[in-house]
């Protein structure tokens, strides 16, 4: 895979570049050592030219990164650029980033340097001085300074992972310390103090008081928010998926008693080489993915869905990206106090993409959700105006669906009226 195919566009992708998708910029799938993408990425963020000794200093946007490998030990630390500023709070911001290329966020992310220590996750409840200074990191709303000791240069190594936001250079870390003061909000310094209100309850109290998803991500991944001695340290992963599906169980349940909408709506919008468009139906409440990496000429589609009564198992085929915008289509009909049905539509062109997380779901679904919707009087002149924003046929997405047929053979009380 040469640099230039990351950025021609116009022809159908080779195998080799079909390998990104697994690969993740660190396995060489394709026999190429060191990653093309990464190397472009390095180059735009020029994190090495200002890294030249053992001593990191640079405002936090905060942010910080939790392992899963080794759990219940993780390798854990604050990300910190080698520059100050407040300019840095942008880096942690993906809800900005739908209109920036794929460069510009690696180039972002690459400039932060993960410093990492071993740290048991139950530690969180008591912790040793550096996960005690970070905890108080994350506890800002804004960038703040701080200086980091490392035990090595830092090195690239795993950096990109399907679900988070790709880090750059990764260092052991010897000490941590901030040099201010952080930014609190006070609903923050409400809950994270209260040691006697459960984790679930914490994360839809925080929401509903406007904290940002990233945010509460942070607070959650560091131990902050749960009782006392049972918080623990979760790594970065499974603290994004576990935000996205507390907050959408309880939108879940509010949207279960407003009326269902009265018409077909279709919502698209297209980024960073994702397509995601969502079909809303006038039934009770259900909701599936499908998702499909044109690569190929049949490409596979999977799915995971629900129905009324929501999810009892881990959507294992869509994974993160399920939850990911779920959270959206039910943030949107509780603020339209509506309930539909939702099918959502997952379109990865292999050809522009990097795995940058879930997040680009997330954002991509949002933004659709703000634009006016094409409006159908039935479902399949809504499904018409479904094709017309996939490059993938419409029939192969049905014949993955599980809850397609369902709506079409559903009786409805009001045909007995």
């Amino acid at each position: 895979m040469s640099q230039t195919s990351l950025v021609n566009y116009g022809r159908r992708p080779t195998f080799d570049e079909l390998l990104c998708s697994r690969c993740m910029g660190h396995r060489a799938l394709c026999g190429v050592r060191p990653c093309p993408l990464v190397l472009r990425a390095m180059t735009k963020a020029r994190i090495e030219d200002v890294l030249r000794d053992l001593e990191l200093e640079g405002s936090s946007p905060p942010a910080v990164f939790v392992g899963s490998y080794g759990y219940p030990k993780v390798l854990a630390g604050p990300l910190v650029p080698p520059f100050r500023g407040e300019a840095t709070a942008v880096m942690e911001r993906p809800d900005l980033w739908l209109n920036k290329s794929i460069d510009e966020i690696m180039a972002l992310r690459f400039s932060l340097v993960r410093t990492k220590q071993l740290i048991p996750v139950s530690a969180a409840a008591d912790p040793p001085r550096t996960l005690a200074e970070t905890q108080t990191m994350v506890l800002s709303d804004s960038p703040i300074d701080a200086e980091a000791a490392l035990l090595k240069r830092p090195e690239f190594t795993t950096i990109i992972s399907r679900s988070t936001l790709p880090v750059g250079p990764s260092a052991p870390l010897k000490s941590f310390s901030l040099e201010d003061n952080p930014k609190v909000p006070r609903p923050v310094e409400r809950v994270t103090s209260d040691t006697d209100l459960p984790a679930n309850q914490a994360v839809v109290t925080l929401f509903k008081e406007g904290v940002s998803e990233q945010h509460l991500t942070r607070l959650f991944s560091v131990g902050l928010l749960g009782m006392g001695k049972k918080r623990r340290l979760v790594p970065t992963e499974w603290s994004i998926t576990a935000v996205d599906d507390i907050v959408s169980k309880r939108l879940h349940r509010e949207v279960l008693d407003y009326p269902e909408i009265t018409t077909h709506l279709v919502f698209s919008d297209h980024a960073l080489g994702n397509t995601v468009t969502v079909l809303m139906m006038p039934v009770p409440w259900q909701f599936e993915v499908l998702e499909c990496w044109l690569s190929g000429p049949n490409p596979r589609v999977i799915s995971d869905h629900e129905y009324a009564q929501g999810r009892k198992t881990y959507a294992s085929h869509v994974v993160g990206a399920y939850y990911a915008v779920r959270l959206p289509v039910l943030e949107y009909l509780s603020q339209t106090r509506r309930q539909a049905g939702a099918l959502v539509f997952l379109e990865i062109d292999p050809k522009r993409w990097v795995p940058l997380g879930v997040w680009r779901f997330r954002e991509i679904a949002r933004r659709a959700l703000r634009r006016r919707p094409a409006r159908a009087s039935n479902l399949d002149e809504a499904l018409e105006i479904v094709q017309s924003t996939l490059a993938n046929s419409l029939d192969r997405y049905l014949q993955a669906s599980a809850t397609i047929e369902h709506t079409r053979t559903q009786t409805r009380l009001t045909e007995f009226l």
